[in-house]
């Protein structure tokens, strides 16, 4: 795993930052979603793994592994136990897949999470099992695809910040009187990457074939700048997806 440089996450004050107190007006259902990036927040990362020629030994097509996150590399959340997304291109079967969050600052490992990828390409969906973020608190991510646990240097690597915050008021009596679709936005226009994102894929999962939110995610994803090839990508889940070990 790569070291993280020490770096702070660009905050502003996040009341300031986000605006709470901006009442989010709720879409119509053929408006489409889209993501207001919080103003000042971004720390260093890598959304898109980089490819070489060595590296490519346990893919099994020229697709990159991406994490689903803003260009900023940082992901807001409100909830103790966040969901991470990630496009995981096809791979054979002798790769694994890690997981590792640790504390942005201290360096400190909160969680070790370890996969077996299925035998599918696609965006899954990977919760945070063993641990609790604390509010207020900075965490970084890194997530791999393991080709040979002998030579992690030929890792296919995405890194980033996540932050857990508390909802103000305001912000939590929207969420009370909108409809799940609608809170998705909500979390858009607020600036909440992870909840939005992950409401999203969880309605997807329970309605696969809606073109509603078919149409919201891209809108949602195209709003960051993601290829197609990403936007597109199937869903997995149940056995599609990888199994934790």
């Amino acid at each position: 795993m790569k070291t993280f440089l020490r770096h702070g996450f660009m905050t502003a004050p996040l009341a300031a930052i986000i605006g709470f107190s901006v009442v989010i007006p709720l879409i119509p259902a053929e408006a489409r979603i889209t993501f207001k990036a919080p103003a000042a927040l971004g720390v260093p990362g890598r959304r898109v793994a980089g490819a070489s020629r060595t590296m490519q030994q346990c893919l099994l097509d020229n697709k990159p592994l991406t994490a689903i996150v803003p260009q900023s590399n940082i992901g807001l959340t409100t909830a103790a136990n966040p969901v991470l997304l990630f496009y995981i291109p096809k791979t054979s079967a002798q790769a694994q897949l890690e997981l590792v969050v640790q504390t942005a600052n201290e360096k400190n490992i909160v969680t070790k999470q370890s996969y077996k990828p299925s035998s599918k390409a696609g965006v899954v969906s990977i919760p945070l099992t063993n641990a609790s973020l604390e509010v207020g608190k900075d965490y970084h991510w890194f997530f791999s695809i393991v080709c040979n646990p002998k030579a992690r240097s030929k890792d296919h690597l995405v890194h980033g910040g996540i932050k857990r915050i508390q909802a103000e008021p305001p912000l939590t009596t929207q969420l009370k009187n909108a409809s799940p679709q609608q809170v998705v936005n909500v979390y858009a226009q607020a600036g909440i990457w992870q909840d939005s994102v992950a409401k999203l894929a969880g309605l997807r999962y329970s309605r696969p074939n809606d073109a509603e939110l078919k149409a919201d995610w891209e809108g949602l994803l195209q709003s960051v700048e993601f290829k197609p090839d990403v936007v597109n990508a199937p869903l997995l889940q149940g056995g599609e997806a990888p199994q934790q070990q």
